[in-house]
């Protein structure tokens, strides 16, 4: 089955508004549209113009519609919540506004997390207060979604709070009340040892949102190996295009062809110094899903 296939700023290396090196937005979203999409998320807060009148010219100049964007912040950190709310209703508002339904909700790589990436064994769990500070934070982000009208959707993410299986479990057990959905991030997964189409298969109900993203597994195993942390990873080229690396995407297809009505962002993190370049990626990423039948 076809879905809505989209791309954002995170594939051009910018996760972050003011990541150094970062291409204009502008280049960005030519880019998302000269590679085939007709469908985007908006990246962080702060990277395209405060002016939503024009962003949404831009965009439909280009031929994109608005899939949703995330907020990517310390939910895990009682000390941010009120500055987690402030930036969680700006995004919300200017995703609603552009006509987009969905806000992914990431907890902020940590240091002591980014550093057992993908080694849970080596990963100390929040308990106690501190889990329920996280829970607070995800709460406070998902309510002001849905009072946005949006759909919130949890992104499990390596070297964050919520990153392997019992975590992910814990959480949707514990916020199944709250109206918490689920993106299933089939690279984050897949490093964190989480098999993502069998996830998907156990919990349709809540996976309403899907990234598209894939794991090199030399550089996999070289980085679990050697206890490499995440971003070093990252720079190291743990993603690669979807259908060049580890996850299964025809097992995915068919689990697809099931039934499902959320829209899908093709995400491969990466670093400025990559040797192939962002819209190649994108372009061969597109391609593949298209080869599948996952993207019109």
């Amino acid at each position: 089955m076809a879905l809505r296939v989209a791309n954002g700023p995170v594939s051009w290396g910018v996760d972050l508004p003011d990541k150094p090196g970062a291409p204009p937005w502008e280049e960005v979203f030519s880019e998302i549209s000269e590679a085939g999409y007709r469908w985007c998320e908006l990246g962080p807060l702060g990277f395209l113009p405060d002016d939503d009148e024009r962003v949404r010219a831009e965009l439909a100049a280009r031929g994109l519609g608005v899939a949703g964007s995330y907020v990517f912040e310390p939910v895990h950190d009682p000390a941010r919540h009120d500055e987690l709310a402030a930036i969680t209703r700006l995004t919300c508002g200017r995703i609603a506004g552009l006509g987009g339904s969905y806000l992914v909700i990431i907890d902020m790589v940590n240091e002591e997390r980014g550093a057992t990436a993908g080694r849970s064994d080596a990963a100390r769990r929040l308990e106690g207060p501190a889990y329920q500070d996280f829970l607070r934070g995800l709460r406070l982000v998902a309510a002001i979604a849905i009072e946005h009208g949006l759909t919130p959707v949890l992104h499990p993410h390596v070297g964050s709070t919520v990153e392997f299986e019992d975590e992910v479990e814990r959480i949707l057990d514990d916020t199944e009340a709250d109206g918490v959905q689920l993106c299933i991030d089939t690279g984050h997964f897949a490093y964190a040892g989480i098999e993502p189409v069998r996830f998907l298969a156990d919990h349709r109900d809540r996976a309403l949102y899907l990234h598209f993203k894939d794991v090199d597994p030399v550089v996999h195993e070289r980085v679990l190996a050697d206890g490499v942390a995440f971003f070093d990873a990252v720079a190291l080229g743990v993603f690669c295009p979807v259908g060049t690396g580890v996850v299964d995407f025809g097992a995915l297809a068919a689990e697809l062809a099931n039934g499902f009505d959320g829209p899908g962002t093709i995400e491969q993190d990466r670093d400025f110094r990559s040797q192939t370049t962002a819209l190649e990626d994108a372009r061969a990423s597109l391609e593949y899903l298209r080869g599948l039948g996952l993207a019109d």
